[in-house]
């Protein structure tokens, strides 16, 4: 069986490399599962997808996961550090959403998140970015993400 047959989303591209390298640099295996969320993400980088969103293209690419599956590798790379999860406080179900965790950013940045179309924008203002730092520390955040995301409505949505 040929790598396209394993894995169907799989198509010659810059990132298959990364996707690969990323799972076994964590000690993951690369099932069909994996690499194809991974592939999906790296295609939609400005995009936080849902798990219903995930399994959507899975059965348009004609990849048989359960929707299970797809959550349990979405909280393994999330716990991982491969994933950061974000839930829309305005949706009545919150469904959480996922996007690739920024894998360097200054610890003096930020991002402006707009809850309607996802658009972000980050932003480097060291005091600013230290400040939110201490005051999450002293609320008992948890602080290991080198990104602090603000939730907003930004004006196209407003």
């Amino acid at each position: 069986m040929d790598k396209d047959q394993l894995f169907p989303y799989h198509t010659t591209r810059q990132n298959d490399a990364q996707v690969f390298a990323q799972l076994r640099k964590l000690g993951m295996r690369p099932t069909s599962a994996r690499v194809c969320v991974l592939q999906v993400l790296h295609d939609h980088p400005d995009e936080p997808l849902s798990a219903e969103r995930f399994f959507q293209y899975f059965v348009e690419i004609g990849l048989s996961v359960s929707l299970g599956t797809i959550y349990r590798v979405l909280n393994e790379m999330e716990h991982s550090g491969l994933l950061q999860r974000e839930r829309r406080a305005d949706e009545a179900t919150a469904k959480s959403r996922y996007r690739l965790a920024p894998e360097v950013l200054p610890p003096s940045s930020y991002a402006f998140c707009c809850r309607v179309c996802a658009k972000v924008m980050v932003v480097a203002d060291k005091q600013f970015s230290e400040t939110l730092y201490r005051q999450a520390k002293s609320a008992g955040f948890d602080l290991k993400l080198p990104q602090m995301s603000i939730q907003v409505v930004c004006n196209d949505c407003a």
